[in-house]
């Protein structure tokens, strides 16, 4: 009867990690990135887990989509290596000469040792070959958007620490505890004027990606503004835009035969890259110098109406004072977030936003044993608002 009871009582609710261990943990200072940091309002139970434990899975001989991921990122990192060691210049590399490379280095990571359940099995063996397919259609698409853009690739695989040309972010919390932000972006392109340099940060996804302001708001998505505001503030760079290029097997459906014209307008919309943008038509252009009136760019996220004006309700931009503050509010979400974390709390309270949660891939569920019908364990819900209302919200909180 007395178990009966308890259990009845059982609130499953996380202690707060006393002052003593988050020391022991941490240190005085948090060394950490903007994908931890948003890990952690995702859930902090499994934040405290991962990086405050460090509890690790059991490596399993089977392959997952970050895999592939990791790999198709791998191997676009070198082709663009490869091309500045060959001296070859990106706009104007030829599709043969790209080729070779794309396959020269494809042949050789697979043949290497960690990747080599690409190899041991009739079902990798086709994975290998539909990998190859989305690799070649996904380069020969960047180079496109690049030789019709007015943006230069400034860098790949762009790190921010000590030793690098950008260096990590700091924040001085309000109890004197230092946060050190490092990190790195797949790619980073400028344009130059008379007057600005203006920079882009694109990250490269295995899986269809786009620039969600509630979520930015709630703090689960803001690495690549962070990086955009910390790298323009480094450098006087003006910024242009956050864009997601997402790496796809590009199966077009269709009930009736397609010309070859329709075939190509079919791929440029689902290579499009998605995120935001400014909404400066002279910035437009410099990233898309073909896009034309009642169209949709190739390139980037931005419809043009018959008068060449921007559609704010077909584009995904926002004006210069509200890019500028919404950058700038990721600092913000970062310090109150550390904070959150020295106070040592690690609620399990994992977020649920449109029916979706991290629950459902989280590799900790084993542990926390997070139930929604318990006391004390509950969601928190993000709010799938307007942009307009997002940002209204987030020009308020920056005044105050």
């Amino acid at each position: 009867m007395q178990r009966i009871l308890r259990g009845a009582k059982y609130s499953n609710v996380p202690e707060v990690v006393t002052e003593e261990n988050i020391k022991k943990m941490y240190g005085g200072s948090l060394r950490t990135s903007v994908s931890r940091l948003e890990q952690y309002r995702r859930c902090p139970f499994s934040f405290h887990l991962k990086y405050g434990l460090k509890l690790q899975e059991e490596e399993e001989f089977k392959i997952r989509p970050l895999d592939t991921g990791n790999f198709m990122h791998e191997v676009i990192d070198e082709v663009f290596s490869k091309i500045e060691a060959r001296d070859f210049d990106v706009k104007t590399i030829s599709k043969e000469d790209l080729y070779k490379i794309i396959e020269e280095i494809i042949n050789e990571k697979l043949g290497m040792h960690k990747n080599y359940i690409f190899s041991s099995s009739p079902k990798f063996i086709v994975l290998t070959k539909r990998l190859k397919k989305v690799v070649y259609e996904s380069i020969d698409y960047i180079i496109d958007q690049l030789k019709n853009s007015k943006f230069e690739l400034y860098g790949h695989e762009i790190e921010f620490n000590e030793k690098a040309e950008f260096k990590p972010m700091k924040i001085t919390l309000d109890n004197g505890n230092q946060v050190v932000v490092t990190g790195k972006i797949d790619r980073v392109d400028v344009a130059k004027t008379a007057d600005n340099t203006y920079v882009r940060i694109i990250d490269y996804k295995s899986s269809v990606k786009d620039v969600d302001l509630n979520q930015v708001v709630s703090g689960i998505q803001i690495q690549l503004l962070t990086y955009l505001d910390e790298m323009a503030e480094q450098k006087q760079f003006e910024s242009a835009g956050v864009l997601y290029f997402n790496l796809l097997d590009t199966i077009i459906k269709a009930d009736k035969n397609l010309s070859d014209d329709e075939i190509k307008k079919q791929l440029n919309k689902k290579f499009r890259m998605k995120g935001l943008v400014v909404a400066d038509l002279d910035i437009i252009k410099m990233m898309d110098t073909k896009i034309a009136p009642s169209s949709y760019s190739d390139s980037v996220p931005v419809y043009l109406d018959k008068e060449r004006n921007i559609s704010k309700t077909k584009s995904n931009v926002l004006d210069r004072e509200k890019f500028d503050r919404l950058q700038k509010y990721t600092k913000h979400l970062i310090s109150e977030i550390s904070n959150e974390i020295f106070k040592g709390k690690i609620d399990i309270k994992p977020y649920y936003m449109s029916k979706k949660t991290p629950c459902e891939y989280c590799e900790y569920k084993a542990i926390c044993n997070f139930d929604p019908k318990l006391k004390g364990n509950e969601y928190r819900y993000i709010r799938n608002m307007s942009k307009d209302f997002v940002m209204e919200e987030i020009m308020q909180n920056s005044e105050e």
